[in-house]
C-alpha cells in the first residue's frame, strides 16, 4: 500500500515573520512618525520661546469648542483640555491626511530599514530617503495648519511642491532596492524634480531669507533643510548614472537620449512657469 503524502509544515516560513530585519523594520516604521513631532515641537518651543504663552490650566476656558465629541458630559465654554477639536469637515480632512501620512511613512521606513539590514539597500538612495523626511513632514504640518486656520493663500504653492516631492520619493523608495536597476529615466525623475525645486526656490524665499540674510532663524533653517535635500537629489542620482556609464564603458552623457534630455528641460521650464503662476 502506497504511503500517503506527508504534509509537513514549513518550519522556515514563520521565522521570516520574526526575523531581525522584519522586527526592526516594524519598530522603525512605528518610531519615526512618533518621534518626529516630538523633536519638532521640542525644537520649535525653544526657538520661539519668547512667543510661548503660559496657560493657566485652572482658570482658562475655551468658547470656540463645539464640545460635540464630549456629548452630554460637557457643554458651552469649557475648561482646560490638552486637545480640543471641533467636529467639522476640515477636522475630517486633517484626520484623513494624517492617517494617510502615518501609513505611508510606516511602510516606507519599514521597507528601507529591512533592505538595509538585509544588505540589499542602495546607500545613495537610502540617504535621499532620509533627507526627504523633513520636506514631507513640513507638507503634512502645512496642510494641518491650512485646514485648522482656514488659511489658504499658500495652498496651491504648497500642493505643487508636495506632489512633486511625493513623485520623487516614490522613485527613491523604488531604487533603494539593489535588485531594482538604476536607469536614466528613473534617475531623471529624481533629478528633474530636484532641479525644479532649486530653480523655484531661487525665485522664492531661499534667496531672501538665506542668501540676503532677511529671514529669522526658523525661516533660515526651514529653507536650508529644503535646499540640502534637493542638492542631494541632484548629485547622488548623477553619481549612480556615472557608475552605470562606467559599467557600460560609455560617457555619462551618452546614457541620456535627446528625447529624455529635452523632456527634462521642458519639464523643469514648464514646472517653473506653473509654480510662478500659483
Amino acid at each position: 500500500m502506497d504511503k500517503l503524502p506527508q504534509f509537513l509544515p514549513d518550519l522556515e516560513a514563520p521565522r521570516s515573520l520574526v526575523s531581525r530585519p522584519a522586527v526592526l523594520g516594524v519598530a522603525a516604521g512605528f518610531l519615526v512618525p512618533v518621534l518626529i513631532p516630538f523633536f519638532h515641537l521640542g525644537i520649535i518651543s525653544h526657538l520661539w520661546d519668547e512667543f510661548n504663552y503660559k496657560v493657566d490650566t485652572h482658570g482658562c476656558s475655551c468658547s470656540c469648542w463645539d464640545t460635540v465629541f464630549k456629548g452630554i458630559y460637557e457643554r458651552g465654554p469649557a475648561g482646560y483640555k490638552h486637545v480640543y477639536f471641533n467636529v467639522t469637515p476640515n477636522t475630517l480632512k486633517i484626520w484623513v491626511v494624517t492617517v494617510l501620512v502615518v501609513l505611508l511613512s510606516y511602510e516606507a521606513v519599514k521597507r528601507v530599514v529591512r533592505l538595509y539590514l538585509c544588505r540589499e539597500a542602495r546607500l545613495s538612495m537610502a540617504v535621499l530617503f532620509v533627507s526627504s523626511v523633513y520636506p514631507h513632514y513640513y507638507s503634512w504640518w502645512s496642510y494641518f495648519n491650512y485646514w485648522n486656520d482656514d488659511f489658504y493663500s499658500q495652498w496651491n504653492h504648497q500642493l505643487f511642491f508636495s506632489l512633486t516631492e511625493l513623485a520623487s520619493t516614490l522613485a527613491v523608495v523604488l531604487l533603494v532596492d539593489k535588485n531594482v536597476s538604476v536607469t536614466p529615466s528613473r534617475a531623471l525623475i529624481i533629478i528633474d524634480i530636484a532641479v525644479l525645486h532649486i530653480v523655484t526656490s531661487g525665485f522664492d524665499q531661499f534667496v531672501s531669507n538665506v542668501v540676503q540674510g532677511n529671514g529669522r532663524l526658523h525661516q533660515v533653517l526651514r529653507d536650508v533643510f529644503f535646499m540640502v535635500p534637493d542638492l542631494l537629489h541632484v548629485s547622488l542620482p548623477m553619481v549612480e548614472l556615472k557608475r552605470l556609464a562606467l559599467s557600460r564603458n560609455l560617457p555619462t552623457t551618452h546614457l541620456i537620449s535627446n528625447k529624455e534630455f529635452f523632456s527634462s528641460v521642458a519639464f523643469v521650464a514648464g514646472g517653473w512657469v506653473l509654480c510662478m503662476m500659483l
